[in-house]
């Protein structure tokens, strides 16, 4: 990972982000090692909240389970090290687990036990057959025909390629590159179209790829960028850039440069991105193929780019009677409503965390759940309404 940041500046942040458990673990050693234990009241072990909590989880699932199990668990999670969606995944899983602990529920683990079930929990005294729960984490790539990562490669790559435009160009330029599907994969490709975007935006003329990618400059006025050299937060930074380039939620680079100028360039699919679509054909695939159907199941989708506000919001408009529902409770309502999901008693979607200073010895994730349950179900119990809600 660090080496990855050493040879990508633009992807510091990123796989920060991505592999926070990593590096907050690797964090907590040094700080063990330095000072024999963790300080209790800092704000930089306040950070660290998610590493810990991630290691008390695991450590206390391996405590309760047999030697061949545990050893299954530690190589599980040694192996989510190496990628972010199976950590996401198991994150999204522990945080499931231990809501329903909280409420006095029992749990087992079905992958803890071979020929137990593919899905995730199982818990045995909720209803009067128990409940299977599938969680799913859905990353802020779901959907997306370009990935950020890609995106932020392709990005060093073009900014390499134009180390000469940083020096010279006194005007405001908009590149716009719009790519058939998705990004090449090959690294080498990958060059080679960065030198095309080179060439094009050095003599400040639009084009046609033979790849079938467009390439779209134009120039704009240095006002409209307003403050944002000393304001680059990316709430104010990301509708200049969507003004200047005539796109929405693309992935976008900024860059100043010495003569005065500025260059904002974003690369963008011609297919359109579908993150709902995507998030809903994976809970289909997993309702089918994980899912036994001889139990009441419930499905847990964790939002990894939504923050709990924005949960929130969406909640607040399909509960507004004088508002239209959200795609999210539109999509719901379908799906929930299709004859082969008979099974399933609900859908719960929770947002992204962000951990809260400890009270009374709690410290609560700071996430929300919204919940949809399915009282048509042949299989419903008062069990499952309100199981997100707080506990009496």
């Amino acid at each position: 990972m660090k080496a990855a940041i050493k040879g990508n500046r633009f992807l510091s942040s990123y796989v920060h982000n991505e592999n926070d458990i990593a590096f907050g673990l690797e964090r907590c050693g040094d700080l063990i090692a330095r000072y024999g234990g963790l300080p209790d009241t800092s704000d930089a072990t306040r950070k660290l909240y998610p590493a810990v909590t991630f290691a008390a989880q695991t450590l206390s699932m391996m405590d309760l389970a047999t030697p061949a199990e545990a050893e299954r668990l530690r190589r599980r999670v040694a192996g989510s090290f190496d990628n972010p969606n199976d950590m996401r995944a198991m994150r999204l899983e522990l945080t499931t687990a231990t809501h329903f602990a909280r409420r006095g529920y029992r749990l087992e683990w079905p992958e803890m036990t071979p020929g137990a079930g593919t899905f995730d929990l199982l818990v045995p005294d909720m209803g009067p057959l128990g409940a299977e729960v599938e969680c799913k984490s859905v990353s802020n790539d779901k959907g997306r025909n370009v990935h950020r990562r890609d995106a932020l490669v392709f990005h060093h790559l073009v900014a390499g390629e134009l180390a000469h435009i940083r020096k010279t160009l006194k005007i405001g330029l908009s590149a716009v590159l719009t790519i058939p599907g998705s990004l090449p994969t090959r690294h080498a490709d990958r060059e080679a179209l960065a030198k095309r975007v080179k060439q094009q935006i050095t003599i400040g003329h639009s084009a046609r790829f033979e790849d079938g990618s467009e390439l779209r400059i134009t120039e704009f006025d240095m006002a409209r960028l307003g403050n944002v050299a000393n304001d680059n937060r990316p709430e104010v930074v990301r509708p200049i850039i969507e003004s200047i380039t005539g796109t929405q939620n693309r992935e976008a680079m900024l860059t100043g440069t010495d003569a005065g100028g500025a260059l904002a360039f974003v690369v963008q699919s011609a297919v359109t991105d579908d993150f709902m679509e995507a998030t809903f054909r994976t809970l289909g695939n997993a309702g089918r193929r994980q899912l036994t159907g001889t139990r009441p199941g419930i499905l847990i989708a964790g939002f990894d780019g939504l923050d709990s506000d924005q949960l929130v919001s969406i909640a607040g408009q399909d509960h507004d009677p004088n508002r239209p529902p959200t795609a999210l409770a539109m999509k719901v309502s379908a799906f929930l409503s299709s004859e082969n999901r008979d099974s399933i008693v609900g859908v719960g979607f929770l947002s992204r965390g962000a951990l809260r200073p400890p009270t009374d010895g709690i410290v609560d994730s700071g996430g929300t759940a919204y919940y949809f349950p399915k009282r048509e179900s042949s299989l419903w119990s008062e069990d499952f309404r309100g199981l997100f809600t707080p506990p009496s």
